[in-house]
């Protein structure tokens, strides 16, 4: 059986009614908790990603050529308001989520996760990662602990408590290499 082939592809201005309609569904609402999604809304929040006006730094991803969730990393010692400790330097914080619900709970998730970080590895001066997913998501915390997030606690974000989790370079590279 071949192995599922992950790309992630930088989101454009021409993805953006796919991102819109994805956003739009139940499956994300729950945890996304967006306000109304509008393709308004979507190119004020998105555009200034595209076009690096801001930290975060927005991907497609695709599974063997076929759009199938999002990703985005930033620096989470640029956002600290964001983070009760303060990160340093080297320390980023990723957002995901997969667009079909139909999707979910077959390792999709996890296995774009773990391609991603590794990516992100690559670069010698990133040292963590974290997620902050919603405390009671425990489809997602389950998925960030597949991959090697520890929980760190809950905390309080500006989008609501969250339950911070990490992933130190030594520990994913020790269990993916």
């Amino acid at each position: 059986m071949k192995k599922p082939s992950f790309k992630f592809k930088s989101l454009t201005e021409a993805d953006l009614p796919m991102l819109a309609d994805w956003l739009s569904r139940a499956h994300l609402q729950k945890w996304w908790r967006e306000e109304e999604i509008t393709i308004e809304r979507i190119r004020d929040k998105y555009l200034p990603r595209i076009f690096g006006e801001d930290d975060a730094r927005p991907y497609l991803v695709y599974l063997d050529n076929s759009p199938v969730g999002y990703i985005q990393f930033y620096h989470a010692w640029i956002n600290q308001a964001w983070w009760p400790d303060k990160p340093e330097k080297g320390v980023l914080g990723i957002d995901q989520f997969i667009a079909e619900e139909n999707n979910l709970g077959k390792g999709i998730g996890s296995r774009f996760i773990a391609e991603f970080v590794k990516q992100l590895f690559e670069n010698p001066e990133i040292t963590e990662v974290r997620v902050d997913p919603k405390p009671d998501n425990e489809r997602a915390i389950r998925c960030y602990k597949k991959v090697g997030f520890k929980k760190a606690g809950q905390i309080n974000t500006p989008d609501g408590p969250a339950m911070m989790m990490v992933l130190k370079r030594k520990t994913f590279l020790g269990k993916y290499q």
